[in-house]
């Protein structure tokens, strides 16, 4: 059986598809397993939030579509870098790209563009492959005046507009909260690519497909994908194939991306159970609850400093998810113990290690609370209108 290093398995941690369909979920009114995230977010919206985004995405099924935007960009992507790649994208590229996930017919995407029929015309042919589909998307039967009809027509007429309003509910989105829900989500989503990368190592395609629950079927005897619905895909046909770690994808969806070359790139987004968006809700809440005199004896610095060294970050992260002791720290970081016993010593310092008795030794714990605490201890301490200011520099410390 061939292992899937054979075959272009590729791993990425992105919020590409998951701000898409983060929105999918905020706009549906079918309950989703991400409701207490969704009560907080949509709180923290602002007013117009709703009709702007309704313009671009009249029903909550747009959003997965609209991620198919930037689908000439490869791999990991920023969200930064999805911004700017819709901005600077030709026009008639968005277009296409957001057309093909509709009309599944290169010919008709193209008479779209090229206005060779109007959307009227072309939804008027019986014909037209794709009936049921087109229904989802609520345009058919065709209303000139019904929301999807106009997000499409502009799309088609007024293609600037689209992709600045699109660009523009993207990064309203993103401010408003949702950049701090995928950085607080990000590490349990790289934690699980690498265990994901190491499952690759031992398993054939079709084994790993099946370990990790893919939404398509890897056939390793014959050699090709088999999705639920379409034409199987030979593995001769794929450039590249990115499984990508996902907190919002429960709907299964994955994006397939031919080239000119009449070659294909796929992306798996795969919903795992390594942290879940209401986990950031609830941690969100205890944070919030927690005193005023609590948060006051944290010294923020003393924490920010003790976490900018890379090997105490890497600490952290090791503590955060399993209690350790020093001596399994010096083994899995490969550095002495002399070294170990410094950089405990700089988290315990600031506050963020806890230690429990365990047999013959001590096992160390990452402070939840200390972490949790720390955005309001920085809010207090840094825009305090009094007390001394901590004017030194890296450099003076280092002179003294």
């Amino acid at each position: 059986m061939p292992r899937s290093g054979s075959f272009p398995i590729e791993f990425a941690v992105t919020p590409r598809f998951d701000v898409f369909y983060a929105l999918h979920s905020l706009t549906s009114s079918a309950p989703t397993p991400v409701d207490p995230w969704k009560s907080k977010a949509l709180a923290r919206l602002p007013r117009d939030f709703e009709r702007a985004a309704k313009r671009i995405a009249p029903l909550p099924i747009f959003w997965p579509l609209l991620a198919d935007a930037i689908q000439s960009v490869p791999g990991e992507v920023a969200f930064e870098e999805v911004l700017s790649s819709i901005h600077e994208m030709p026009v008639d590229e968005l277009q296409r790209n957001i057309l093909s996930g509709i009309f599944h017919d290169r010919n008709t995407v193209d008479s779209l563009v090229t206005r060779d029929k109007s959307l009227r015309q072309m939804l008027a042919d019986d014909k037209l492959p794709g009936a049921e589909l087109l229904g989802h998307f609520g345009l058919r039967p065709y209303n000139e005046s019904s929301r999807s009809a106009s997000a499409i027509s502009l799309l088609l007429s007024k293609p600037n507009s689209f992709r600045d309003e699109l660009a523009l509910v993207l990064q309203k989105f993103w401010q408003t909260g949702f950049r701090h829900d995928w950085s607080a989500l990000e590490t349990g989503l790289r934690a699980e690519s690498i265990r994901m990368r190491d499952l690759r190592e031992e398993r054939s395609p079709g084994d790993l497909g099946r370990e990790l629950n893919l939404p398509v079927v890897f056939d390793d005897e014959a050699r090709e994908i088999r999705p639920k619905t379409g034409s199987p895909i030979g593995y001769d046909r794929v450039d590249r194939c990115y499984v990508i770690p996902s907190a919002f994808n429960a709907r299964r969806w994955w994006a397939k991306y031919e080239t000119k070359a009449q070659r294909v790139t796929l992306y798996l987004p795969v919903t795992t159970e390594s942290r879940s968006p209401n986990m950031v809700v609830e941690e969100d809440r205890k944070a919030s609850d927690l005193p005023a005199t609590h948060r006051s004896a944290i010294n923020a610095e003393s924490v920010f400093r003790a976490l900018g060294d890379t090997t105490r970050y890497a600490i952290a992260s090791i503590l955060a998810r399993t209690p350790t002791t020093s001596a399994d720290l010096a083994r899995s970081l490969k550095v002495s113990k002399p070294t170990i016993t410094h950089h405990v010593h700089a988290l315990r310092s600031a506050g963020l290690i806890a230690e429990t008795p365990s047999g013959g030794s001590t096992k160390l714990t990452l402070r939840r609370d200390t972490v949790a605490a720390l955005s309001g201890a920085a809010v207090e301490q840094l825009f305090s209108s009094t007390g001394d200011l901590p004017l030194d520099t890296t450099r003076k410390r280092r002179k003294s």
